[in-house]
């Protein structure tokens, strides 16, 4: 049975004075953001958990995600956020919009590992300004219009899987021979041998993001997120003052983004295992591969995020919360694109027009027939190009 400082510690209430419970990025704990007085977050396990896939469908029908916690929908992406009362949003942290309505939680597995905010507000904004100012091409204005963006601080769904496999493989082998034709000439040829074996790997958090698709693009250039050291048990406390999108990709489906990261390492083992028997080059033809112990477990990974406008068009970026690291959607400018290409056209030419004029002025033989030899230079006037033996 919970004690009552138990369970003003589940709704983010200080016991002292009543202020609310908070993470403290910089120095990585929970405290009151009123008396600083820390906590500990109250979780019902001690490490986090991984799950049979093979019991995933019947776990996410048993309860909601993100209990005792509002969620609303945005109009323009489709994004389930998730807000405590601690939390307040006027637009959507995917997409800028602020088509944003309540609507009631559908069933979902919760959360079983949390990584914390490592980064804080100001240190990702300047991490984003010095991203923008290396885009070359982008517009000048953009500094004003990303500037005009507020970051929001988000956890993102991910779904993580392990697995050990075990593959079977058929490819071919290839030995480069050189050959002579009956003329003299020499080529190279490829002679190929019919390879078959196996190979296995371990896999461990294999990451694969489950929010909107829109997004997901932006969120693959700020990966990878440290989940095999840095996860923790997950707590609702970890969420007060932040939003938390709920998955919009099931892990059943979730599941084959993971295996065609398996697939890719497991053809690229087979082709070493080729070359290790000799061969020059190697290609896989067929592999088949066994899956044993294929675990789950769904995650809240930090970011922040924003949308900017620019000429009547949303554009999205994200740095992630853990390490730092930037990605977005920019604009590009067309003025700047074409001075480029013109810049560079031109030093083409200077360069062609400098190395001709270095090698010196060209001279043309003129014979005519009754007249004497004489040397015509390019350099020289028509009129007094004639010299020589007259």
């Amino acid at each position: 049975m919970q004690t009552e400082h138990q369970e003003k510690v589940d709704r983010q209430i200080c016991a002292n004075c009543g202020g609310t419970i908070k993470w403290n990025i910089a120095k990585q704990c929970l405290e009151c953001s009123a008396c600083r007085t820390p906590y500990v977050p109250q979780t019902t396990v001690q490490r986090v958990e991984e799950h049979d896939f093979e019991g995933y469908t019947q776990r996410e029908g048993q309860r909601v995600s993100f209990p005792d916690t509002a969620i609303i929908v945005c109009g323009a992406c489709g994004a389930q956020i998730a807000v405590d009362e601690h939390c307040t949003a006027t637009v959507c942290p995917m997409c800028g919009s602020t088509q944003l309505l309540e609507s009631r939680q559908e069933a979902g597995v919760p959360p079983d590992g949390v990584i914390p905010f490592r980064v804080d507000r100001e240190t990702a904004q300047q991490n984003f300004s010095k991203w923008v100012k290396s885009r070359w091409f982008a517009p000048n204005r953009l500094k004003q219009a990303y500037q005009a963006g507020k970051l929001q601080g988000i956890y993102l769904p991910f779904w993580t899987f392990d697995a050990q496999v075990t593959s079977s493989y058929r490819g071919q082998g290839g030995t480069v021979h050189t050959v002579r034709d009956s003329k003299g000439n020499t080529r190279t040829k490829v002679r190929w041998r019919p390879v078959s074996g196996t190979v296995s790997g371990s896999y461990d958090d294999l990451q694969v993001c489950a929010t909107m698709n829109s997004a997901s693009q932006v969120v693959e250039k700020v990966l990878p997120y440290n989940t095999c050291d840095n996860t923790l048990p997950f707590s609702s406390s970890y969420l007060s003052g932040f939003l938390a999108e709920h998955y919009a990709v099931p892990a059943t489906q979730a599941v084959d983004t993971a295996k065609e990261q398996v697939r890719t390492d497991q053809i690229n083992q087979a082709e070493s295992d080729i070359l290790s028997r000799g061969f020059s080059q190697a290609r896989v033809n067929d592999i088949q591969i066994e899956y044993h112990n294929l675990t789950y477990k769904h995650v809240l990974l930090p970011a922040w995020t924003s949308a900017f406008s620019y000429n009547g068009k949303q554009y999205m970026y994200i740095i992630n919360g853990e390490s730092g690291k930037v990605g977005g959607q920019r604009p590009y400018s067309v003025p700047k694109i074409a001075a480029a290409v013109i810049a560079a056209a031109a030093a083409v030419t200077a360069a062609v027009l400098l190395i001709s004029g270095a090698a010196g002025p060209s001279t043309l033989q003129v014979k005519d027939v009754g007249q004497p030899q004489a040397i015509v230079s390019q350099e020289d006037s028509p009129w007094t190009a004639w010299e020589g033996n007259l």
